[in-house]
């Protein structure tokens, strides 16, 4: 089609030539002077967030875009640690975690929303989610990056084309298609400190003929494991102690009198004094950071032309993981008696040295480490057709099928079976205070437990749309699309016998499973009312066969009152489905953190206000203000505590209203400047409700809630104060509230000389307003600013590029964050990378470079975290990560 070219088109148009439309974070177009009466053919594209085909990439919509180039000029690993580091993951996000039934899994966070707000889609189409997240999020480790082409980031909701979850923006992943020629590349990464080792390996090729194409990608990658005692000298010895846990190899005691060890304690290994009383377990000198990581990956896409306006395409992914991670020996919270109650040791038992019954913090260290072998699998077939024809006037269409499949299979060695320990505890055959005693090694065996988990999702789809000019108006015609989409997604995850009735202790989680389906239409229509002004209206019907159905709308302005300026503004409301595991899952135990007491202000107190409460009164009472029989004081420090988490049928979807205003401006063909403004706003969002009302209303005998103790504690004065917590029950409703609001700002500037080549400069930055989150039941917690919730987080690169040579550095910051003392204070974190290459003769390209060149560390906080005491979904313990690669072209 002819169509008039404004400068911005044209600007487009010559951006995408030399590609230099984005950089890293970075997607603002650059303008180009042109005649105003210049008319050109430009070929409609279709961009994320909308289904209408048009010439401008710049729309109503905030896109961000992350071409292949910027990938390999980051010099990151893999695509999840890329997008780890953009500007609007704003807190962060999920990584391979040893110890964690994430172990293998990363995810994008956009807007901080939480993983399962982003929606991540191949090709424009979902992504099949991963059954280790219970369905809820896509892992993103399962991309090979080698078969990246570019990388779309919509920084905003769009319920009303994509449906659930598009809620905190879209990450489109969009591979390779219509290559040609031969590939090889291989690069090799080491850290100066603790970081681990990794390598690639890939092969890219390409057949065309005058009817089609086939591309292919195989693709490696290799990250060793990272453990926690390769960063021991990075965290103060203070610190590390503060991390040690009461659950010893050498059973911890804790009777009328408190928490005691036996005289010896110190002598076993990792066992370490710390009072005169006491030892407590270094768990930290034998579990891993972070797993390793070796993906395999397949990647094949073609198309092939039936006739001059039919298409055949095909897609298929293979893509598969194996990770290993090591957690220090399993702690007995399971005493088989049922999650969170420990076993116990009576007064005539021949191996207690404390004459009286108690109950046991105890770490079984006879089998060794924790040890978990994740295999997960990603499989993605897409086959359709696609065309135009002459029907209304002249129409583009297209109609596919998909089938998804993502499994992990984990096998987790060296747990233990409580019942049999309770009974050989019980019978005198074992002694729990002394990990070299014979009996200890002679009935390993009997306890010892290897957990198996299976859990997969598995999507069937079909869609298809068709696009045309709907009629004339004065400015142009109506853009119009209308389509259809159906799924039926089935999710399973099942346990072992003895892990499924929760007789294992160190260990986690629940099966489940649950099916379902929905079908969608949905229809999109772009009104130019104005040469000057355009108008969209879209909307979609979802229809869900276990929650009802959803209606989408969105409304969406681009206002050009120059050809070098636009105006943009956007309104849209959008819903996110509970996931299968929220309605259907069984109930499942999880060890997690709750505040202290004495930190927050009611109605946000911590966690265990009974406990604290008595214990205050103890103090007061006999003036010693250091008597502490708890394993973790409830007052003043973050405690761990064993929840058991529940699902909930009678879940709802929540709710979205996006809107959102912008301007970008491009003075010239190399300059080019983006603000917009954001504002997110959640209802009815699911989630546990508070631990605070949680132990609140469990202590109270409230139905639903429940806390279980252990027995009560004795103090010097006869007080009898209430048992430790073993159990807490944690229900799962509708409720809470979510808003986030905030500014990004991008800029890119291009200055090319005759003799000092081409210089580039590209700036994204992203600032929170607002982000205020109020739980069920609860008042509003403004968490923006607070710690491990930055309100900036800025990217900066600089690349030159002379002939053969190239020469880049992009600058990352994240800024500080606190809660309002010096001791809960993080400051900024600036780190910076460098890479140079060299074209070569013979087709080919050497790349050196370094991440965190400076070596900065990441900011430590004994206040904020438990051990290791930084958070690894913002920053990493990498220390200068230094690398080569090498490209071969045939």
């Amino acid at each position: 089609m002819n169509c008039k070219t404004t400068k911005l088109r044209d600007a487009i148009s010559f951006a995408l030539a030399v590609g230099t439309v984005s950089a890293t974070g970075v997607g603002a177009a650059f303008a180009q002077e042109a005649s105003s009466d210049q008319t050109t053919t430009l070929n409609r594209i279709e961009v994320t967030g909308s289904r209408i085909k048009r010439t401008d990439i710049e729309t109503a919509a905030p896109i961000t875009t992350i071409t292949r180039a910027d990938i390999e000029a980051a010099g990151e690993l893999s695509v999840s640690d890329f997008l780890r580091n953009n500007v609007y993951n704003s807190f962060g996000s999920t990584r391979e975690s040893s110890g964690s039934a994430t172990g293998s899994q990363a995810t994008i966070n956009l807007r901080g929303l939480g993983s399962a707000y982003t929606l991540v889609l191949i090709d424009g189409r979902r992504m099949t989610n991963s059954g280790a997240l219970a369905g809820g999020a896509a892992n993103i480790n399962m991309i090979p990056t080698s078969a990246v082409e570019r990388i779309e980031i919509l920084r905003e909701g769009a319920g009303a084309v994509y449906g659930s979850d598009a809620i905190g923006g879209v990450v489109n992943i969009i591979l390779r298609k219509d290559y040609e020629g031969m590939n090889v590349t291989a690069s090799y990464e080491t850290s100066s400190e603790a970081g681990p080792d990794g390598n690639t390996l890939s092969v890219s090729g390409g057949i065309s003929s005058d009817r089609g194409n086939v591309t292919f990608v195989l693709d490696h990658q290799q990250r060793d494991m990272m453990f926690n005692r390769d960063v021991r000298d990075k965290i103060p010895a203070a610190l590390w102690t503060a991390g040690l846990s009461p659950y010893n190899s050498s059973a911890t005691f804790l009777g009328g009198a408190g928490l005691q060890s036996v005289a010896n304690c110190d002598q076993f290994e990792n066992s370490i004094r710390i009072s005169a009383t006491r030892c407590a377990f270094d768990h930290g000198a034998t579990s891993a950071n972070e797993s390793s990581l070796r993906r395999n990956a397949l990647f094949v896409n073609g198309n092939y032309n039936l006739t001059e306006s039919t298409q055949f395409f095909f897609r298929a992914l293979n893509s598969e993981t194996r990770s290993l991670g090591v957690y220090a020996s399993a702690p007995v919270d399971n005493g088989g008696r049922g999650p969170g109650l420990l076993p116990t040791i009576s007064a005539t038992n021949p191996f207690n040295p404390f004459g009286e019954a108690g109950t046991l913090y105890y770490r079984f260290t006879p089998l060794g480490t924790r040890d978990s072998i994740r295999q997960d699998k990603q499989r993605e077939y897409m086959v359709g057709l696609n065309g135009s024809n002459e029907w209304f006037g002249g129409a583009d269409w297209e109609v596919s099928l998909g089938h998804g499949l993502n499994s992990q299979n984990s096998v987790n060695y060296n747990y233990g079976i409580g019942s049999t320990l309770q009974q050989l505890i019980d019978s005198g055959s074992f002694n729990p205070f002394d990990p070299t005693h014979a009996s200890v090694a002679a009935n390993a065996g009997r306890i010892g437990h290897t957990v198996f988990v299976e859990s997969q999702m598995r999507s069937v789809t079909g869609d298809g749309h068709i696009s045309f000019d709907l009629f004339e108006m004065p400015a142009g015609a109506v853009g119009f699309v209308t389509g259809f989409e159906y799924r039926d997604d089935r999710f399973t995850q099942t346990y072992d016998a003895q892990s499924a009735a929760r007789n294992v202790f160190g260990s986690a989680g629940a099966g489940g499973e649950g099916e379902r389906s929905y079908y969608a239409a949905y229809f999109e229509a772009l009104f130019p009312i104005f040469e000057s002004l355009d108008v969209t209206l879209a909307g979609r019907y979802d229809s869900y066969n276990d929650l009802g159905s959803k209606f989408s709308p969105r409304v969406s302005l681009e206002f050009r009152p120059l050809d070098e300026l636009l105006f943009r503004g956007t309104w849209g409301k959008g819903f996110r489905a509970p996931t299968l595991v929220d309605m259907y899952g069984d109930s499942s135990s999880t060890n997690l953190n709750s505040p202290p007491v004495n930190t927050l202000s009611p109605p946000h107190a911590g966690g265990d206000e009974l406990a604290c409460a008595a214990l205050t009164a103890v103090r007061t009472a006999t003036g010693d203000a250091a008597y502490q029989p708890y394993p973790v004081n409830p007052c003043t420090s973050s405690g761990q505590y064993t929840w058991l988490v529940s699902s909930n049928p009678n879940l709802t979807p929540e709710e979205s209203t996006n809107w959102g205003l912008g301007v970008v401006w491009s003075p010239t063909a190399d300059l080019s400047f983006a603000l917009d403004y954001y504002d997110v706003e959640l209802e009815n969002v699911i989630g546990t409700v508070p631990r605070a009302l949680a132990f609140r209303n469990g202590d109270a005998g409230v139905p639903g809630y429940g806390v279980t103790r252990g027995a009560p504690i004795t103090a010097p004065n006869g007080t009898v104060l209430p048992g430790a917590p073993n159990l807490i029950l944690l229900p799962t409703d509708n409720g809470a509230l979510q808003t986030a609001r905030g500014l990004d700002f991008e800029a890119s500037w291009r200055f090319q000389t005759d003799s000092l080549g081409t210089f580039n400069t590209k700036l994204a930055w992203s600032h929170q307003l607002e982000y205020d989150f109020t739980p069920i039941a609860a008042g509003t917690i403004e968490r923006a600013g607070t710690a491990t919730f930055p309100e900036d987080r800025g990217q900066l690169a600089l690349n030159w590029t002379g002939g053969i040579y190239n020469f880049g550095v992009i600058t990352n910051y994240i800024g500080s964050s606190s809660n309002g003392t010096a001791a809960t204070t993080l400051p900024s974190w600036t780190t910076f990378d460098v890479q140079a290459g060299v074209s070569l003769p013979w087709k080919a390209k050497i790349s050196v470079g370094a991440r965190n060149v400076t070596n900065k560390d990441a900011p430590i906080n004994n206040a904020l975290f438990g051990f290791p005491f930084y958070s690894n979904t913002l920053y990493n313990m990498y220390g200068r990560m230094m690398y080569m690669k090498y490209e071969q072209n045939f």
